[in-house]
Parts: C-alpha cells; structure tokens; sequence
C-alpha cells in the first residue's frame, strides 16, 4: 500500500464531503436525469446492479443510474455522453468521432487501441457482455436505464470489471401499449429519427416491442473536400425487437434480437509533423517544437519523413491521402428466462452477437501516403449464465449463485494493414485469429446481522483460455507480398475474485458501507508488428485490489449526498508501450508492476424551490506508478516510476441545472450542462504534444411539454464552440504525432411524442 494512503482516504473524504458533483436523483424529481431510472412507490430508484431489484439508495455500492427516457431527451446517444452527469468516468474515441469508445473508470483504463486486448470497465447489453472493443460504438436507443457501477465487480459479473461495469438495459415489452417518435434536425445537416411501440400481443400472456434509430447527417465540420463527399457524413441504422411470453405464474422468457449498420465517414486525424528537415543542423532528428509542445510550431518548422507537413490552420482541414469509411454491421439475439419456485429464481441469460467492422484511416493525416490503415476484423461471441437466487427480499439471509460460460473469437482478414509506400515503400498487412474460452461459478451471500447492519460476502472463480494464431505479410509497392513471420501460442489462466462489504443504515435516510474486492483480468496477444516468436508471448493477468468508504443520505428536505473515498492496488497491469520491434512505432500491450491509485468522488442533489434541480459532482484520482521502464522518444529507456496512467484526469467536475416553469397548459423547462476535466496525457510518457489541457464542455437546451406527450427542444452542444485534443499518439519514426479533435458546437431542434 502507498506511505501513508489512510491519510489520502480521510482526506478524499473530507473533499467529497465539502465538493459538489453530477445528476444524482431524489425522488420523485421530474427533471433530473436519473429521476425515473426504474420506479417503485414513492419515486425511489430502483436498479438491478446486484441481479435483483434494489432500491439504489440502499445498495452499499457507487451506482450511477440514468433514466433512457431522460438520456434521450438531453441527446444521449453513446457511453461518452455519460460522462457529462458521472463522476470519475472518462471516455476517449481512439478514432475520433464514430469510432468505438475506450472507457476510464476512477482512474482505471485499458490505454489502447488494440481490438484484442480486454478493458478494464466490462460493458454489458441487456445483461451479455460485450467481448470486443469495437462493439461498444453501438448507439443507445428506447433504454430503459443505464447504471455504472465503480469499482471491482468480478463477484457477479462475467469477465473484465477490474474497474466497474456499466449496464446497458433496454426497454422490455410489457402489457401496456406505449411508445415514442422522435426526430431532430441539427447543424450540418444531421437528421435523428428514433421510434418505438409495444404492447400486448396475446392476451396477458404475449407482448412485443420493435426499436429503430437511424442517423443521417449530409455534412460536417471537415474543410478539405478533396475526397469528394467524405467531409463528415453520418449513415447508421439500427433496430430491435423483443418478445415477452408469460404464463403469469412463474415463468418469463424474453427473447430480443437487434441489428445495425454504420456507412459513416471515418474521422480525421490532424497531422503534427515530428522532424528536422532536410539540410539543416540535426536533420532527421526530433524538432525542438514537437518536444515542447508547440503545434503550431512544429507545423511551420518540421516535417515528416516524406518531407510533409501541415500548412492549413483549421484543426478539420486536413488534406489526406485517404478518405475512409466505416462499413460495420451487427447482429445478435438474448434470450432470458426466469421461473420462480416460490423461494428460489432461476435465471437463464443466453447470447450470441455477430461484428463485421472494416475501416479506412489516414493515420498520419498528411497529403503523403505515410499511415493509410485498414482495419477490420469479424467478432463472433455467445455466452450462457445461469443463476439461482432466493425470492424473498425480507428474509435476513439472502444469497445468489450461478454459471457462467462464454467463447468468442476476433479474426481479423487482415486485422491490420497499412500502406508504408512514402515511408519505407511497402504494405504491411497482419492477419490474427484470437478465441476465447471463459467459465465460472460465483455465489454471493447478504445476512442482516442487525436491523441496521448487513454482511455481504461473495466469492468467483474464473478459469479463462485464448488460442492465438498469427500472421505477417510485406508487400512492396508494386512488389508480390510475402509472409514474414507467422506463429501460434496459447495461455490458460485462473483467478478468484471476491468482495467482503458492511452495509450500515441507521435511519432510512442514511447509508454508510465499507467493502473490500478483489479482481483480476486475464492476459492477451498483440495483434499487430509481431516479427519473433517471443513476440507471440501472451501478457501476464493483471489484479487489483480495491478498498472503499462512502455514504449515500438525504441530509435535509431537498438535499442529498453520495460521497465515497476508494483505494485501488492495481499489480501486473497491462498497459501501452511505443516501441519501434520491426521499423515501425508501434504500441504494443505489455505489463507493468503496478500502480497505486486513490482518490474520492461526491454527488449532491438539491431541489431548493419546486420544479427547480441542481447537480454537481467532483472526483479526485491521484496515481502513482511502480516502477515501469518503458522507451522514449529518443529510443531510451526510461523508468516512468511516480508518473500517471495515460486517459485519466486528476479532476472531473460535473454540473446541471434544471427548471420546469409552468406557462399556461405548458412546461417550459431551460436547462444547462457543463462537464470540467483537467490536463490528460495520452501516453504514459506523458509526452507535451499529445497531452488534452484542461476544458469544460458546456451543453444548453430549452424544452417545452404539453402535458400530453408532445414534445419539442432547442439544444446547443459545446456552447463555447472550444477546441481540444481529444486523442492522440506519436510515430516519431515516421516523422510525426497524429491528433484527434473533439466536436465542434452543434445545435438543432428536436420534436417527440410519447404515449
């Protein structure tokens, strides 16, 4: 453990306990964000975090619930936009915007862009887990909730949850006719149409509900129309469909099947040139610009190996070699079943999904064909779980146990390519076959000791095993490619995890727990710039140990808190090394010693006066890494011992601010969001010119309600129209860093009617 970590908690405590932060709901408060985040009498939230219905304020976790409804109506449509309203959650797109989210959780993230490896922060639909990064860029639509859930949840959850796990559930059918229309229109041509209908089919014995989502945007901010029409263009599709059968005496099967397609315009990458020119002192050599940070100095003053460089100002005009194109479609059916024996449920989960993702990057964002990517690859996965569980939530003992068994595979036909023809005059093109086995048996036991105090003790093992085929092949331009290197191996690996906790209440307005649980998450293969057999060798599974206090109490009418302090050993982690193996910078997965990372978060709800909701949140993360000799710009190596984890800010700040003013038979409800993070760097180097500073995002929308379902809203996001480096990564090799920017401000109108 770190000198003297107590005194970090106590003071992250107090911190919390004087700080503000994000979208916590009370309830019944029509105008918070996680206001109708599952219902029961009284307006109290009601989440399934623990495989059974609980209301959120007694559940000794850190939960985040959002209401699908309310997410919409602000225009949430991806993971990201749930970092606006949750503390300590940082998303960032690899790929720019449309690409597939990478998640950091109290500090925790995988920091990479490789499709094999697993993330820390599991992400599940409709209770499957979803085994390949590229498949969280799916988009959300008719949700029922959203819950992110902070710290390890191996005890209950299938696989990869060393840092949490985020929930997406959508909306089931039920008996009662209900549904929704939507549309907006909004700058550069963007055009949402959203729709959903269910209700009885059959009696009281068989519902539906059908779900469909299609974005279309004909513009975008992109200035360089050299390509023809990929400036920013938007095509996406997605359905989904669900089938209820009860017999109203004990048994529920729900079986959903859903589906989608992106044809969307890749994002495009800014181009940072890295090197001394030819002919002056130090040519070829790290320009003194890139190294301190300057862009816009290194743009004027370096170029790449190919002798390019930026010349336009604009950060979205970028004259490219390759003009690319998402073409990925999915598809997947779940199954659920639930039969209660009157004591005990039995819950059956089964699903299968289909990926099919192939896209075209221009990765060094020049007019040279420098790193023009293709990258593709095909997910298969399916997975069983199985789960007994007692059915009387006033017993003083109630327990939970279950299976659970998965298998996928990521191919990759090839997973990689690139064409090198201005840097070193050829392709390069890796194929990669990576299969997956998991299985477990987990039980978690709740016993009230006391009226006000409750024992939870959990425990799972995990057995996991990966298959890896490889291959390499060089193609010089013009040339017939040849297969340079090939190879297999294989690892099987084991673990537990587990969580102890106390849950105190001593009225029902206060709830203070302290838990402590144990992760892991097992190995993986690099996928790509393999060139030896010792390159084939799997990475080694990581673990963390995490340690956490908090209190969730309603303190006065109006008011209520969430506050938690945590501690997290993270050993072996599996992080991003640059190292140029084969003539190429490339990033390649790797294990660290460890980290230690500390920290607190708070959530403050206030409704001072009727119809009007204030939020506001904070979180602190301080980290330090063990010892951990990685190599630098230079080819040096270095020890990155004190340093931080890349993606992760020390600070988040989260505010909202809601009023519903009646006017006449209306609802006039304004509203404002603002999201602050400080400095990120994207490379544990922390290397100047790939850091994001410091920004805050501010989102603004003005709403009118009839009171009978009809809808309409003026909205604005990123209000300040601010510019940052959203991601970033260096190819010092190739003579440059290529840059990703976040959105420019974007505003529209939105009508919706509900029934």
């Amino acid at each position: 453990m770190i000198p003297n970590v107590h005194r970090l908690l106590v003071q992250s405590t107090a911190l919390l306990l004087i700080g503000t932060a994000p979208a916590v709901a009370t309830p019944a408060d029509p105008a918070s964000p996680q206001a109708k985040a599952g219902t029961v009498e009284g307006g109290d939230i009601v989440v399934t975090a623990q495989h059974r219905e609980e209301r959120l304020d007694k559940v000794g976790i850190t939960i985040d619930a959002f209401d699908g409804n309310r997410l919409r109506e602000e225009g949430a449509t991806s993971v990201r936009d749930l970092t606006m309203y949750t503390p300590n959650l940082a998303v960032h797109l690899p790929f720019g915007e449309n690409s597939y989210p990478s998640i950091t959780l109290r500090g925790m993230s995988a920091d990479n862009f490789n499709e094999s490896a697993p993330q820390t922060t599991g992400v599940y639909v409709d209770g499957i887990y979803q085994s390949s990064s590229p498949m969280l860029a799916f988009q959300m639509f008719d949700q029922e909730r959203v819950e992110v859930l902070k710290g390890p949840q191996g005890t209950l959850y299938g696989r990869n949850t060393t840092a949490g796990a985020v929930n997406f559930i959508s909306r089931q059918p039920n008996f009662t006719p209900n549904g929704y229309a939507q549309i907006d229109f909004g700058r550069y041509n963007y055009l949402n149409v959203e729709a959903a209908i269910g209700g009885p089919l059959v009696g009281d014995t068989l519902a539906g509900r059908i779900a469909t989502k299609v974005v279309r945007q004909w513009d975008g901010p992109q200035t360089d129309r050299s390509g023809g029409d990929h400036y920013g263009q938007i095509r996406t599709a997605f359905f989904r469909g669900s089938l209820l059968f009860t017999d109203n005496d004990g048994l529920r099967i729900t079986v959903t099947g859903h589906g989608g397609v992106d044809r969307s315009d890749t994002w495009p990458f800014t181009s940072v040139a890295a090197l001394v020119p030819a002919g002056q002192p130090n040519a070829g050599q790290i320009c003194p610009q890139f190294l301190a940070g300057d862009i816009a100095g290194a743009n004027a003053n370096c170029v790449d190996v190919s002798g390019y460089h930026k010349q336009t100002k604009s950060v979205y005009d970028n004259p490219r070699s390759l003009y690319g194109r998402h073409d990925n479609s999915t598809y997947g059916v779940v199954g659920q079943i639930d039969y209660s024996f009157g004591a005990v449920r039995l819950t059956s989960v089964t699903g299968y999904d289909h990926l099919k993702r192939r896209e075209g990057l221009d990765e060094d964002g020049g007019a040279n064909v420098v790193t023009d990517t293709i990258r593709g690859s095909t997910v298969d996965q399916f997975s069983q779980e199985l789960r007994l569980a007692s059915d009387d939530d006033g017993a003083a003992l109630t327990w939970i146990a279950g299976a659970y068994y998965s298998w996928d595979r990521l191919t990759g036909n090839p997973i990689f390519s690139s064409d090198f023809r201005d840097w070193f005059g050829g392709a390069v093109a890796d194929y990669s076959k990576l299969s997956t086995r998991t299985g477990a048996i987990f039980g978690q036991l709740d016993y009230r000791l006391t009226p006000t105090l409750k024992l939870t003790g959990g425990l799972r093992q995990t057995w996991v095993g990966r298959d890896f085929t490889y291959r390499s092949v060089f193609t010089p331009t013009g040339g017939t490619g040849a297969t340079t290197f090939a190879g297999s191996n294989k690892l099987n690996q084991s673990d537990w995890s587990g969580r102890i906790a106390l849950d105190y209440t001593p009225s029902d307005q206060v709830l203070i727990y302290a838990n402590i649980s144990r992760g892991f998450d097992a190995g993986t293969f690099n996928s790509y710039f393999l060139g030896s057999q010792a390159a084939l060798q799997p990475t080694r599974q990581e673990r963390v140990t995490a340690y956490e206090l908090g209190i969730k109490a309603s303190v006065a009418p109006g008011v209520r808190i969430e506050a938690a302090a945590f501690y997290n050993r993270w050993t072996d982690i599996i992080v991003t090394a640059i190292e140029n193996r084969t003539g190429v910078n490339a990033p390649y997965l790797t294990n660290g010693k460890g980290a230690d990372i500390a920290g607190g978060e708070l959530k403050l709800a206030l409704r001072p006066v009727r119809r009007l909701s204030i939020d506001a949140g904070a979180s602190y993360t301080y980290q330090k890494l063990d010892t951990l000799r990685q190599q630098n710009l230079f080819g040096t190596i270095v020890d990155l011992a004190g340093g931080r984890l890349a993606n992760s800010p020390e600070w988040t700040l989260n505010g909202s601010a809601r009023y519903a003013a009646p006017v006449g038979r209306y609802t006039v409800t304004p509203s404002i969001d603002v999201k602050y993070e400080s400095r990120s760097q994207r490379d544990l180097l922390n290397t100047k010119i790939l850091q994001t500073p410091p920004h805050a995002l501010l989102n603004a929308r003005l709403m009118i309600e009839d009171g009978a379902g009809w809808q309409g809203s003026l909205w604005v996001r990123n209000l300040t129209d601010i510019r940052y480096v959203a991601e970033a990564y260096q190819v010092v090799s190739g003579g440059y860093a290529g840059l990703v920017y976040n959105l420019p401000r974007t505003y529209g109108i939105s009508l919706s009617r509900s029934f």
